[in-house]
C-alpha cells in the first residue's frame, strides 16, 4: 500500500481511538449503579432504570471492544502487518479498509465465517 493512503488510514484509526475514549470517559458515570428511593419511586421506575444501566454497561463493553480493535490495527501497522488478511494472507482492498480500518479480514473470508 502507498504512503498516503496508509497515513490517510493511520489517521482515520487514530481519530477512532480519541472519539472511542472520549466516549468511554462520558459513558463511564451512565453505566454506574444509581440509588433509586424506593419509598418515591414505582416498581416500573426501579424496572426502567435497571434496564438503562444495563443498556449503558452493553454499550460500553461494544465501545471498548472496538477500542480493541483499533489499537491492535494500530499495532500492526507499526509493525507492517497491516492490510493484509488473518485467514486467507491476501492483501484487504483498499475500499474495504477505507469503510473499517480495523477490518482484518478480506470480504471473501468475512462471508464464508
Amino acid at each position: 500500500m502507498d504512503e498516503a493512503p496508509r497515513q490517510a488510514l493511520h489517521d482515520q484509526l487514530v481519530e477512532s481511538r480519541e472519539a472511542l475514549r472520549q466516549l468511554l470517559i462520558g459513558g463511564a458515570e451512565s453505566a454506574e449503579r444509581v440509588e433509586i428511593d424506593n419509598s418515591c419511586q414505582s416498581q416500573l421506575s426501579r424496572v426502567e432504570a435497571q434496564q438503562g444501566r444495563e443498556m449503558a454497561r452493553a454499550l460500553r463493553a461494544r465501545w471498548e471492544r472496538e477500542l480493541g480493535r483499533v489499537e491492535g490495527a494500530l499495532r500492526r501497522m507499526e509493525n507492517d502487518e497491516y492490510g493484509d488478511c488473518f485467514v486467507c494472507g491476501e492483501p484487504i482492498p483498499f475500499r474495504r479498509l477505507q469503510s473499517d480500518a480495523s477490518v482484518t479480514r478480506c470480504v471473501e473470508c468475512a462471508e464464508s465465517e
